[in-house]
């Protein structure tokens, strides 16, 4: 059986956590480890935390000095294990309760053991709307993250040599994703799969930040994948002009 370590990271969002933790309970496949990484919270998410009877739970409650910071606190305690890891922050949750379980069937088919495994996904609108988004071919990675981060499952072993860089305060999982990358077989290594696997929460900090996003992508892409400078502009401006039309779109309601 196929062991998943599944990292979600918290600060002030009690509500959002206990809808991750309820998606987590909810799963038919049980073998993982719940690693919560909880930023010392001022609203109640804390104390909820310590009174959880929950024997896979493992659960940190410290400061820390942002997202990546929690994010990374996570992947060194998720690697101490074989298997994959998922980080799932607070808000986010399973498309729905056989997602594990379906992973786990398709890897037990699979004749080459993966070293990254993604697949499509819901966004959940500010209005709670969910609109079904596909994944793109991962060969298309530098170009962008071919789906959500709630998606990716990074095999430990390899996920042990990378780190999230904390200069990059709203693109590190990006540039993370680029490095594992790197070196693998991406026929025979990545293994796409074609249902959703998360719900994810577009009112999180880089979503709404998105511009800003863009920019650190920009600068991702000429330090490790050794874009030229025009180039790498030339990919930050559609990225500006796409973003910029969908925020017009959805402030028009369209």
């Amino acid at each position: 059986m196929v062991s998943f370590s599944i990292v979600t990271i918290n600060w002030n969002n009690f509500d959002g956590l206990k809808e991750t933790y309820r998606s987590l309970a909810s799963q038919t496949y049980r073998n993982f480890r719940w690693i919560v990484i909880d930023g010392a919270s001022k609203d109640g998410s804390g104390e909820w935390l310590r009174s959880l009877d929950d024997s896979q739970a493992e659960i940190t409650i410290e400061p820390d000095k942002g997202i990546y910071d929690a994010m990374e606190k996570g992947r060194q305690r998720a690697v101490e294990t074989p298997g994959y890891t998922l980080f799932l922050n607070s808000g986010d949750s399973f498309a729905d309760p056989n997602v594990l379980e379906r992973i786990n069937e398709e890897l037990t088919k699979a004749t080459v053991e993966p070293k990254f495994i993604y697949g499509d996904f819901y966004r959940k609108e500010a209005s709670g709307e969910l609109k079904r988004t596909a994944a793109r071919p991962i060969d298309r990675a530098p170009l962008g993250l071919p789906a959500s981060h709630q998606t990716m499952y990074f095999e430990n072993e390899r996920l042990q040599r990378f780190k999230f860089r904390l200069d990059y305060k709203l693109s590190a999982d990006y540039c993370l994703l680029l490095e594992f990358l790197q070196g693998l077989d991406l026929q025979a290594e990545v293994l796409q799969l074609s249902f959703p696997l998360c719900i994810f929460d577009t009112t999180g900090v880089s979503h709404k930040r998105r511009f800003e996003a863009i920019r650190e992508d920009m600068d991702i892409r000429q330090r490790f994948l050794n874009f030229s400078k025009p180039n790498a502009l030339a990919l930050y401006a559609l990225h500006y002009v796409h973003t910029h039309s969908k925020q017009l779109r959805a402030s028009l309601g369209r």
